[in-house]
């Protein structure tokens, strides 16, 4: 594909061999005109009438036309496509700086937003320690992520595709399967969202089955697909899949879906020796978790998983468009003495 330059540099040869037909074209004029005639025939008319002189230019003022006339489109053809050139280049330039500067102002002012709001302090001046991904049960609050994210933790927060920062408590953590639930509904600024899109599948899931994951391994949501590569995880631990995705820190705490879009497991680390090898926490490990936890860590209000998969019918980037502001970025952080 031709760039900008290379298309500029086409249009100024195009233009220049034009040019050059023109000023042959020119010579081709001047070479039928006899110049020692015309010169003889102006000192013959130098001291004549008026009207002789009116003859001489009617007789020559073809042949100064043409060639005043090529002189002018050469001097101005010159600088139209120098100008066209230089501009091309300035635009390209204004682009470029145009699209950092917009987020660099995206950054700050959320940043701004945050401290204003008195969530997300923590956020905005001090880098968290440990960061992972979470994604809802629920749509009151309640969050799933992994035990060794929160572990030890004074503060947490998670943060939505929005940018929006919301304060979280560790309710319950089941530190053999690594699993940690956290409740959002604490923050007065969080709002009860629809039921979640996906259903919780405990099933055990078949090899080669198709997969995929939503997380933050970065300060924005990344997709990762892949397929069931083992039903058994790391070392042949049997509460875990293993599955060929790669995975990079946090993405620990991400849901794990089937192509259907219910969730088989919680992504909880990959396998360092080898690249594309992650490992996933199983469901049913999730829903014997869920069933543990104390009821007075729940205020009373027992914690209903969806049923209902709204994803089944949809395409894959259907699903990921209905489920993404359900999956958050999760930051923990721990006070220095």
């Amino acid at each position: 594909m031709e760039t900008n330059e290379e298309k500029n540099i086409e249009n100024a040869l195009q233009a220049y061999g034009e040019r050059i037909r023109f000023k042959q074209q020119l010579e081709a004029v001047q070479a039928r005109t006899d110049m020692t005639v015309m010169r003889h025939d102006a000192e013959t008319y130098r001291s004549e009438p008026a009207a002789q002189v009116r003859s001489l230019w009617h007789m020559y003022r073809t042949t100064l036309a043409v060639a005043a006339s090529a002189a002018i489109i050469t001097t101005f053809g010159s600088i139209f496509l120098y100008r066209s050139y230089q501009q091309s280049h300035q635009q390209e330039q204004q682009y470029s700086q145009l699209s950092k500067e917009i987020q660099a102002v995206k950054s700050s002012q959320r940043k701004l937003l945050n401290d204003y709001n008195g969530r997300g302090r923590g956020l905005s001046n001090n880098p968290a320690q440990v960061a992972g991904s979470g994604f809802l049960l629920t749509g009151d609050g309640y969050l799933v992520t992994n035990n060794h994210i929160v572990r030890d933790a004074d503060s947490v927060y998670v943060q939505s595709t929005k940018g929006e920062v919301y304060k979280a408590r560790v309710v319950y953590t089941d530190k053999a399967h690594d699993l940690a639930f956290l409740q959002l509904c604490d923050d007065s600024a969080f709002r009860s969202m629809p039921p979640v899109p996906y259903s919780f599948d405990a099933r055990p899931s078949d090899l080669g089955e198709r997969v995929y994951t939503l997380g933050y391994p970065r300060e924005e949501i990344v997709y990762g697909e892949g397929y069931l590569s083992s039903g058994t995880g790391y070392r042949g631990d049997s509460t875990a899949y293993q599955v060929a995705i790669g995975v990079n820190p946090g993405n620990s705490g991400g849901p794990l879906l089937d192509e259907k879009g219910n969730v088989i497991g919680i992504i909880s680390g990959k396998q360092t020796t080898s690249e594309g090898v992650s490992f996933a926490v199983k469901t049913n490990y999730l829903l014997e978790a869920l069933n543990n936890i104390p009821a007075d860590s729940l205020k009373g209000q027992p914690l209903r998983l969806n049923r209902k998969n709204v994803l089944a019918n949809l395409s894959r980037k259907q699903q990921i468009k209905r489920m993404q502001e359900y999956v958050y970025q999760v930051k923990v952080f721990k006070h220095k003495d």
